[in-house]
């Protein structure tokens, strides 16, 4: 999760009042689509992701809610 929301080079994160919504760089969908696969396959017990494809076979959008409260309110600004 920690690593997720930390960003790469493939996607930018956004912070949400639920969650985190990763969107891929367009120039980078093969490896965003990647990583949207492995969180899909650890998602369940600390959190739970729900995907965008870009109309063919990769993702460019994933948005992530964990459980743990303490990541479910942006910080106070």
């Amino acid at each position: 999760m920690d690593r997720l929301i930390r960003g790469s080079s493939a996607y930018e994160v956004k912070r949400e009042v639920n969650g985190f919504i990763l969107v891929g760089r367009p120039d980078r969908l093969d490896e965003f689509s990647q990583v949207v696969r492995e969180a899909a396959a650890q998602s369940g017990d600390d959190f739970v992701v729900f995907t965008t494809t870009d109309g063919t076979h990769r993702y460019s959008q994933m948005f992530v809610m964990p459980f743990d409260e303490n990541y479910m309110n942006p910080p106070a600004s």
